[in-house]
């Protein structure tokens, strides 16, 4: 994963973008907004990530403070993972 992909992603798209990007992916493996990634399944977190973001944003949260909330779960979750 690739914090800078998921930041540019969760500022440049909305909400339902970034939802139907993630589907397309996850049902017909198409790459409709040419992700950046190694693989389907590393562009896929991007945007699911980056979905997470986007709904904190569009709730009100600044993007500086909604992406290291999302960061630091994924930190967590590697740790205790």
């Amino acid at each position: 994963m690739k914090a800078a992909v998921v930041r540019d992603l969760a500022e440049r798209h909305g909400l339902s973008a970034l939802e139907q990007a993630a589907e397309a992916i996850a049902e017909r493996e198409v790459d409709e907004l040419g992700v950046e990634g190694e693989d389907l399944g590393e562009k896929l977190t991007h945007l699911m990530l980056a979905a997470r973001i986007r709904r904190r944003i569009d709730a009100g949260e600044d993007a500086k403070t909604a992406f290291r909330a999302e960061m630091g779960g994924v930190r967590d979750l590697l740790k205790n993972g």
